[in-house]
């Protein structure tokens, strides 16, 4: 293994396993073990715990260089399940001792790290900030959305002037027609050097898109969705989205007053046979979910009558704009789809709104951008309920939505 394929992180684990320890300590351990299955006496010999820190720390940084608190718990937990003896006799649960000498450790490590120049920390060394931003706890660049690869190294045998050269040839490769192998290839070496300069650099989208012209390509956007998460964007989105559509619409079915009735006139929508069909289902599904969340569809979607309207297009920060295609003649006509973020048209012809949802999502992670305020809720169901993503913190209203589906 090489050592920037050392340096890929992997998802966190539902069960954190122990690493095994040095020979002395696992001695050490195996006889505590046994006097406390005995006797119920706790191990009281301060000398093995740097040894079983430095080990945690190693395997944790193959997960996270930022673990949280929930993640140090879960390791402290799973520590004093595998080795008893070491409980916390200060805390009730035996782990909160644990889990702040693993936060410490960490911090420890993290600066260690820095010190071989390894990039997901060395980005947030005070040197590197700017000025504005030197306090240690200010602007911390870390995966905040359940990002593996959040900011991987550089292929091993490659530095940025070299991956700057393939970047160049990709440029080209990518206005070439039937050429998606090359462009994959080259989209896959050059990731690390993409994300280096979307978390240490923050260009505009227009910058992104003249240097990146076919990380705007939808299936790139699920290729980079893939290697930044381990999870399938397009397919996961969609079987999860038709998975909760009948109890979905039963909840809305449900629900009265001024939202019941909104909700109603859109799924009015799903009674006219001659357009039915799962892309329709789907987008009356999204549509009602959005106002069923408390937010609004028009902050997402952005619908226009005719192709006339590029200064009110520029003023999008981040929608779906629905336009006529040339040539159409009825409001029934074929729309064309597509996407603008910071008053860039980024991307047309999508074809459905539910693939205009979960390609939007995935390029706010392939972009790294914030969720829109107004739709923080849509985002964190297409993030947390349909994709799983660092689902184990829910807002109390997405949390309450969770629990209803599940029932």
């Amino acid at each position: 293994m090489s050592a920037s394929s050392s340096l890929q992180k992997k998802p966190w684990p539902t069960d954190f396993i122990i690493p095994r320890f040095s020979v002395e300590t696992e001695m050490i351990l195996e006889r505590a073990n046994e006097v406390y299955r005995k006797e119920g006496t706790l191990l009281t010999m301060p000398n093995i715990k740097s040894d079983i820190l430095e080990k945690l720390a190693q395997s944790i940084y193959t997960y996270t260089p930022y673990p949280s608190l929930q993640n140090r718990l879960s390791v402290a937990e799973a520590l004093i399940k595998a080795h008893p003896c070491l409980k916390d006799p200060g805390s009730s649960s035996g782990v909160i001792g644990w889990q702040n000498s693993i936060k410490y450790k960490m911090a420890n490590y993290r600066t260690k790290l820095r010190g071989f120049g390894i990039p997901d920390v060395t980005c947030n060394a005070l040197k590197h900030k700017c000025p504005a931003d030197r306090k240690s706890a200010k602007n911390v660049k870390k995966a905040k959305r359940a990002e593996v690869n959040y900011l991987p190294p550089y292929p091993a045998g490659e530095n940025e002037q070299s991956l700057e050269k393939v970047r160049e040839e990709l440029v080209t490769e990518s206005k070439k027609k039937n050429n998606e192998n090359v462009v994959k290839d080259q989209m896959s070496k050059t990731f690390a050097l993409r994300r280096h300069e979307i978390i240490n650099l923050c260009p505009t989208v227009r910058a992104m898109k003249d240097r990146w012209p076919a990380l705007f390509d939808p299936s790139q956007i699920n290729a980079e969705f893939q290697r930044t998460t381990t999870v399938l964007l397009e397919p996961e989105f969609m079987s999860a989205l038709d998975r909760h559509t009948p109890k979905l619409l039963m909840l809305f079915r449900a629900k009265g007053g001024a939202l019941g009735r909104r909700l109603e006139i859109i799924m009015e929508l799903l009674q006219d046979s001659v357009h039915s069909s799962i892309e329709r289902t789907r987008e009356v599904v999204l549509r009602c979910l959005i106002e069923y969340l408390g937010e609004q569809v028009g902050h997402l979607i952005k619908e226009f009558n005719d192709t006339e309207n590029l200064e009110e297009l520029e003023q999008l920060i981040m929608a779906i704009t629905v336009t006529p295609k040339p040539g159409a003649s009825t409001s029934n006509s074929p729309k064309n789809i597509g996407i603008v973020i910071e008053g860039v048209e980024v991307i047309t012809g999508l074809g459905d709104i539910a693939r205009a949802c979960s390609v939007l999502l995935g390029l706010t992670y392939a972009l790294n951008l914030d969720y829109p305020t107004q739709l923080k809720y849509t985002f964190e169901v297409f993030q947390k309920l349909f994709l799983e993503l660092d689902d184990s913190k829910l807002s109390s209203k997405v949390q309450s939505l969770k629990s209803k589906l599940e029932a």
